[in-house]
């Protein structure tokens, strides 16, 4: 700097920002203001399936083998095949469940407890003690932390009694199944 005078090489680049002949976003909207990030699933941590045969439907379209995305529609009633963000079906859960084990540990009664489940209960509190401190280091820098590791799990399979497909939908303790019947 000479003399108070600032060179154009030193200039912020959001000095020269409006001067800019283009601008970044033609139509106005934002990466995450597009229909595909607003009306999308929640997370995408969702569980793969891997479909192997083509699966037809009564209007003479197909299921193209490949790998989806399989996610449970916040009101638990269907199950939507994603293929890169586009929808490619839906299909309706006709049965959900939550696994036992995994809900008596959220959802456990006052009961006597063996020596076991005592270790767990004191190992569990330690480990919430420790992420709280991680937490609030991350959030001092703001930074997000890494999340936890969440079980998710997708499998087709072919039924040949009743002529359809059954979808089973696993992440965290949530299962779901669903059926897609096929024009033989």
């Amino acid at each position: 700097m000479i003399d108070g005078i600032i060179t154009p090489a030193i200039r912020d680049i959001d000095y020269l920002a409006p001067s800019a002949p283009y601008p970044a976003t033609p139509s106005g909207l934002t990466v995450h203001q597009s229909t595909i990030y607003r009306y999308a699933i929640p997370t995408d941590e969702q569980p793969t399936l891997t479909i192997t045969d083509y699966i037809p439907d009564y209007n003479g379209n197909f299921i193209k083998p490949g790998f989806y995305q399989l996610a449970l529609s916040n009101d638990r009633e269907f199950l939507y095949l994603i293929e890169s963000k586009d929808l490619v079906a839906v299909i309706p859960v006709f049965k959900i469940a939550e696994n036992e084990k995994e809900l008596k540990k959220y959802y456990k009664k006052t009961k006597e407890l063996t020596k076991e489940e005592k270790k767990e209960v004191a190992k569990k509190k330690r480990k919430d003690k420790f992420k709280a401190i991680i937490d609030a280091k991350y959030a001092k820098t703001g930074a997000t932390p890494p999340q936890e590791y969440v079980h998710t799990d997708a499998t087709i399979e072919y039924i040949k009694e009743g002529g359809y497909y059954l979808i089973m939908y696993e992440k965290g303790f949530i299962r779901a199944w669903g059926a897609i019947k096929i024009k033989h």
